[in-house]
């Protein structure tokens, strides 16, 4: 079941979990833990 995370500026939606081993669920994740180092290596594998 997803949860919300108290986020600290506005956020028009609640983020919650992905629960498979995906890189949707690794980008999800990392966007949520506010680590934007991870997130861009991951959206750079995307565009390749």
């Amino acid at each position: 079941m997803a949860h919300a995370v108290p986020l600290p500026i506005p956020c028009p939606v609640q983020l919650g979990t992905i629960k498979n081993d995906s890189l949707e669920a690794q980008l999800h994740e990392y966007v949520k833990q506010g680590n934007y180092v991870k997130v861009k290596k991951i959206l750079k594998k995307g565009k390749s």
